[in-house]
């Protein structure tokens, strides 16, 4: 897996910041504060997320209010994309993923998480994961190419 782009909005210094072009080997420098520590736990608030819940990555780094970047207002949402390059089914794929969180009635919530990629050579990237709000659906055999999007399993 290489990770190719990285997007942020409002996660703690990051108000709306891009690294696109991301070679295989990359080195981050700057000077003290400049967001170098923030960028890297980016990475370990996904994995938080995935490994406990939206709600103990967040209170792992003081609340919401604390995640997201100062002068915003609960009204406002954090943003992550990721794009990266990995092989599924012989193929080196571009994947992205979303995830928008917000605050709603004293807890965050999942605006919207988006897992994508082409199944073919042609078209647009399908959505194999697609959340918003609380609700959605996901492949379950996003595996099988050879299906027409009709067959694909969706749990809700």
């Amino acid at each position: 897996m290489r990770i190719e782009s990285i997007k942020l909005k409002n996660f703690k210094s990051f108000r709306d910041a891009s690294m696109e072009g991301i070679p295989g080997f990359c080195v981050v420098v700057g000077a003290n504060g400049a967001g170098k520590t923030t960028l890297f736990d980016v990475f370990g608030f996904l994995q938080d997320c995935l490994t406990y819940n939206v709600r103990q990555a967040l209170q792992k780094r003081g609340g919401f209010r604390e995640v997201i970047s100062r002068g915003c207002s609960a009204q406002d949402n954090i943003e992550i994309q990721l794009q990266f390059r990995m092989v599924l089914s012989g193929v080196n794929r571009l994947v992205t993923y979303l995830v928008r969180i917000g605050w709603e009635q004293g807890g965050p919530v999942v605006r919207r998480e988006i897992l994508r990629y082409k199944r073919a050579a042609r078209g647009s990237p399908y959505h194999f994961l697609d959340f918003r709000d609380g609700s959605g659906h996901a492949i379950k055999n996003e595996d099988d190419f050879d299906k027409p999007e009709t067959k694909l399993q969706r749990e809700l």
